[in-house]
């Protein structure tokens, strides 16, 4: 099952009138939020729960709290895409604190089968989640990452296809994943 996003934000509508949108309780925003990042945001959630069908309830659990409390996003904190992706990451990490949870975890402990098709999509998932954080990312941090980790270049090679020197491509490198962990 491949998973295409079908449109996306700057096709349709700026962030800025997302977030608009969004602040005037415009059930477009919604749909659009869901539309554009409901695979990426599924993602997050299902590598803390480890359950499909959970996952799904705290993403539907976390469109709601999105709808709820869109006033509390503030831009100077981030863009939207964080803000979205530290409300379904919080969501995630409390369903996980819950008594029933525990219970159910527990349960589970039995040998598990995973099927190919769901590692194909799992990665799928991965990959479109990890493109999304990475556009956050200054163009020569994002270049960097692209052809470290996409593309499979070593950094010495960047450095010399690029024609920068190595520290410099070891810092930018660093630097941004240092900003990656602090979005995920």
């Amino acid at each position: 099952m491949s998973v295409q996003i079908k449109r996306t934000i700057s096709e349709l509508d700026s962030e800025e009138h997302l977030i608009l949108l969004l602040s005037k309780k415009d059930k477009r925003a919604l749909e659009l939020i869901f539309e554009n990042y409901s695979a990426a945001l599924f993602n997050v959630i299902l590598r803390i729960v480890k359950d499909n069908v959970l996952a799904q309830d705290v993403l539907q659990e976390s469109l709601i709290k999105i709808w709820n409390h869109s006033d509390s996003y503030s831009k100077s904190r981030g863009s939207l895409f964080t803000w979205l992706v530290s409300i379904c990451r919080n969501a995630a990490i409390d369903k996980t604190r819950t008594k029933d949870f525990r219970l159910t975890q527990e349960s589970r402990r039995s040998p598990e089968l995973v099927s190919i098709e769901k590692e194909d999509e799992n990665e799928e998932l991965e990959q479109l989640y990890m493109r999304q954080v990475i556009n956050q990312l200054p163009p020569n941090q994002k270049d960097l990452i692209d052809l470290a980790y996409f593309q499979g270049f070593t950094q010495r090679e960047i450095a010399e296809n690029l024609r920068m020197p190595l520290g410099t491509v070891k810092t930018r490198i660093r630097s941004a994943l240092a900003h990656l962990r602090s979005i995920i």
